[in-house]
């Protein structure tokens, strides 16, 4: 907790040509002096950041990118984090909190990694079998040879 020291009101001037003037002059320096409030104490409290609980990534882990149930395993914590939140338990929201974006990530990048995976069997496997019909077309072209 921070606590600082400061003045709620400047003082008031009473004339425009004091408010023109850069410099008071000493009575009007006592003046100001004079009509000053006094200190008061203002006490700084840092805010309490309270922790993501990722229910929506996970909802969406669970239903589109669930290799390994993944996506379960992290709406689970994300549930459980919300549930620690809501109960003021902020240090065990926050490690669940933490495991559920990494249970998120996990299932993120397993998830473009069969994708990536899939694309290079596609693609391979479309190659051979052109490479294959290609072949035999051109091995049935001339079935008694060529002439």
């Amino acid at each position: 907790m921070i606590k600082a020291h400061c003045f709620l009101r400047w003082p008031t001037l009473l004339h425009e040509e004091e408010i023109l003037s850069a410099r008071p002059s000493a009575p009007q320096l006592q003046e100001m002096q004079y009509n000053r409030d006094q200190d008061t104490v203002v006490t700084i409290v840092n805010p309490v950041e309270h922790p993501r609980d990722y229910v929506v990534w996970s909802i969406c882990s669970f239903f589109h990118a669930n290799p390994f149930c993944l996506g379960l395993l992290a709406l689970i914590f994300s549930f459980k984090a919300r549930d620690m939140k809501v109960m003021g338990d902020l240090q065990r929201a926050r490690g669940y909190s933490k495991w559920a974006l990494g249970l998120n990530v996990a299932a993120l990048i397993s998830l473009f990694l069969i994708a990536l995976c899939l694309i290079i069997y596609l693609s391979v496997t479309a190659y051979w079998i052109g490479k294959s019909h290609l072949e035999h077309n051109n091995r049935n072209r001339y079935p008694y040879g060529r002439g």
